[in-house]
């Protein structure tokens, strides 16, 4: 064989390794940043958006029980002739306001989402109604009965908002599990950027073994640069694993604070029930209003007359809460990308360059000589 055919077959040999490392290195990247893109955002939807409208729909729940209890402690109390419902349900009823602001800001719902909410607003507007109406009665010389009947109206409705804001939870935690299980967040995509980096990573040490066969040279310093390079994209988008995973811890703290959350609901019932209950029995005396307190006791889980409750006051409450910081947490750890949106691509870029900057000299020593 002659020395043109050999010159020729080896910078034709070289030129394809050349060709096939760059196309590798263009798909490598294009898997990695697509899964690590993908994630990214995924991961930020959650943080700006799941997470929070769960919580907050908890804190509207939670604000306007707290005002609904005010308003009957203040009618019971016989301070409602000077102050109404009084100062803290006014305050409360406005966080309500605030903190149900917040959930169709961060809705994640969609459209139904939307709707509830929209249901939610104008139910506390006929629910503030109705407690001004109470007032109004309860102002009134003998108008305790009319009071204590616009008053279990407003009861009736806090139920049923706090079953709107139940079905609302339900539609944010359902996003939160369809970003979870998602497609960009499954086991089966880390294939779309693993393969293309294993790959890559072995034709980088196959044309280092060719070139030390060829050159007789014991390492190629440019190519071991471009795979420590390679390495870093896939170390870099192996972060969203990670991120993954604490999207996943996530949903589970935001779990147990909806757990407890409810526990703590649940004893706010019971405790504006127990007072709706004696401000019944003082308004109806000398006879009970049976039917009406049992109506009462109806949408509670214990007797508020047994007194029963938990051990420890408001430790549901603290527990919901630091479960929420912890599902916060986790969350902004999650969507946080640690610059590896920046990382891939210079990271590919560094090393194509490379691998190009490997190749040149081996290419101009054949492009004259012949062996």
């Amino acid at each position: 064989m002659s020395g043109t055919a050999l010159t020729s077959t080896t910078r034709r040999t070289l030129l394809r390794l050349l060709w096939a490392l760059l196309a590798a290195n263009a798909v490598a990247l294009a898997g990695c940043l697509a899964v690590f893109l993908g994630v990214q955002r995924t991961t930020e939807a959650a943080y700006d958006r799941s997470v929070p409208a769960i919580l907050a729909v908890y804190d509207t729940q939670v604000a306007l029980r707290e005002a609904h209890g005010a308003a009957v402690a203040s009618f019971a109390a016989g301070t409602r002739l000077l102050a109404g419902p009084g100062e803290d349900y006014q305050n409360q009823i406005a966080r309500a306001g605030q903190h149900l602001a917040e959930v169709a800001e961060d809705n994640a719902a969609g459209d139904e989402g939307s709707r509830d909410i929209q249901v939610v607003e104008a139910s506390l507007v006929t629910y503030t109604g109705l407690i001004e109406r109470a007032h109004a009665h309860f102002a009134q010389p003998g108008g305790g009965a009319l009071g204590a009947a616009a008053l279990r109206d407003a009861s009736s409705l806090v139920e049923e908002i706090l079953d709107r804001l139940d079905l609302l939870k339900d539609k944010q935690n359902a996003a939160l599990g369809r970003q979870v299980d998602g497609t960009w967040t499954g086991l089966a995509t880390g294939l779309l950027w693993l393969l293309p980096v294993l790959a890559l990573g072995a034709l980088l040490v196959a044309t280092q073994l060719f070139l030390h066969r060829r050159f007789r040279r014991a390492l190629n310093a440019p190519l071991l640069l471009a795979t420590i390079a390679v390495l870093t994209m896939g170390g870099t988008t192996a972060t969203s694993l990670r991120s993954t995973d604490q999207l996943g811890d996530a949903r589970s703290a935001t779990q147990r604070a909806v757990e407890a959350q409810e526990v703590h609901l649940a004893e706010l019932a019971d405790r504006d029930a127990r007072r709706l209950v004696n401000l019944l029995s003082d308004v109806c005396a000398p006879t009970p209003c049976a039917d009406t307190i049992e109506q009462v006791l109806a949408h509670t889980n214990d007797d508020p007359r047994s007194g029963t409750g938990m051990t420890k006051p408001g430790a549901a409450d603290e527990k919901a809460w630091q479960d929420g910081q912890e599902a916060t947490g986790y969350a902004a750890r999650a969507a946080n990308s640690r610059g590896g949106e920046v990382v891939l691509p210079s990271a590919a870029l560094l090393a194509a360059a490379l691998v190009v900057f490997a190749f040149l000299p081996r290419l101009e020593e054949y492009r004259y000589r012949q062996r």
